[in-house]
């Protein structure tokens, strides 16, 4: 049996959002080849926050 890391294994987030938009975003990654889920979609958006964060000198959201 292969041990595992638990500090390198990725965590799983759980949140609430409207109907409407969790139906509008799953229908534009269906059409999006660079796109293949929903978990695919937050990884980019929070690389790009934390990216964003460290060009700004961690000053939240650029103010």
């Amino acid at each position: 049996m292969v041990e595992e890391n638990k500090s390198s294994r990725t965590r799983q987030v759980q949140f609430r959002m409207d109907p409407d938009k969790v139906k509008r975003l799953l229908a534009a990654i269906a059409y999006d080849d660079d796109m293949h889920s929903m978990a695919d979609l937050f990884n980019k958006a929070a690389d790009e926050y934390l990216k964003n964060q460290e060009e700004n000198g961690g000053k939240g959201n650029g103010k």
